[in-house]
C-alpha cells in the first residue's frame, strides 16, 4: 500500500499513541497534533482559535481523535479527493450513563459536555459525508476501554457488556486501519459501534 501523510488530533493521549505508532508500522508520515511537548504540533485545541495552526488539507487521512473542531477546520478538510477522515466519537454520544455502575468507584460520572459533544461528532461525520464527498468520512463510536480500572468498575461495566469485556486500545486503532484503507472504499457516513456490543442491549 502506498505510503499516506496522516493527521491525528490528542495524539499525546492513550489512543493517540497507539493510532500513531500503527499508522507509522505501516510506513505512514504522521504528524501528531495536542498540547503534550512531545507533539508535531503543540497547540492547546480547547481553544477554538488553535485550529488555525493545523493545515489540514494536506494530509491523506485526518484521525480526529481529540477536541471537535471549528468551522474553521471544517472548510479545510475537503480539498483531496482521496481523504478520509475518522471521528473518534463515544457511546455516550448515543447513550446515557448509568449512574450506578460509577457509584462507588474511582471513576467520575461521563459530564455532560463529554456527551454532548461527542453526539455532535457523529451527527457532523453524516454531514461531512454528503457534502465532503468524495471525501469519505466515517465515525467509531467506542465503549470504554481497559486502563487499570479497579476490579469492582470493570466487572459492573463488563456485566452490560455481551462480549464480557471492556474495549482495548488495540480493537479501536483496528477499526481505524481499516477505516482509513482502500478496502473501506465505498464506506463513508458510517458510524459504527466499538463497543463489544454494549450498545445492542435493549
Amino acid at each position: 500500500m502506498k505510503s499516506r501523510s496522516v493527521l491525528i488530533t490528542g495524539s499525546a493521549g492513550h489512543l493517540g499513541r497507539a493510532l500513531r505508532a500503527a499508522f507509522e508500522a505501516q510506513g505512514d508520515g504522521v504528524c501528531g497534533v495536542d498540547w503534550h511537548e512531545s507533539s508535531d504540533v503543540v497547540t492547546d485545541l480547547s481553544d477554538d482559535g488553535s485550529w488555525h495552526d493545523v493545515t489540514f488539507g494536506k494530509y491523506d487521512v485526518v484521525v480526529c481523535n481529540a477536541k471537535l473542531y471549528g468551522w474553521h477546520a471544517h472548510q479545510h478538510l475537503a480539498t483531496r479527493a482521496n481523504q478520509c477522515i475518522i471521528n473518534i466519537a463515544s457511546i455516550y454520544g448515543t447513550l446515557g450513563p448509568d449512574p450506578m455502575m460509577y457509584y462507588g468507584t474511582e471513576v467520575d460520572p461521563t459530564p455532560a459536555w463529554y456527551a454532548a459533544e461527542k453526539g455532535a461528532m457523529i451527527a457532523l461525520t453524516k454531514h461531512q459525508a454528503t457534502t465532503l464527498a468524495p471525501v469519505r468520512s466515517n465515525a467509531i463510536i467506542l465503549g470504554g476501554i481497559f486502563r487499570d480500572h479497579s476490579d469492582e468498575f470493570r466487572e459492573r461495566y463488563e456485566a452490560k457488556v455481551p462480549l464480557c469485556r471492556m474495549a482495548t486500545e488495540q480493537d479501536a486503532v483496528d477499526l481505524c486501519l481499516f477505516l482509513a484503507s482502500d478496502k473501506a472504499s465505498y464506506i463513508t457516513g458510517a458510524c459504527i459501534p466499538c463497543d463489544g456490543g454494549l450498545s445492542a442491549m435493549a
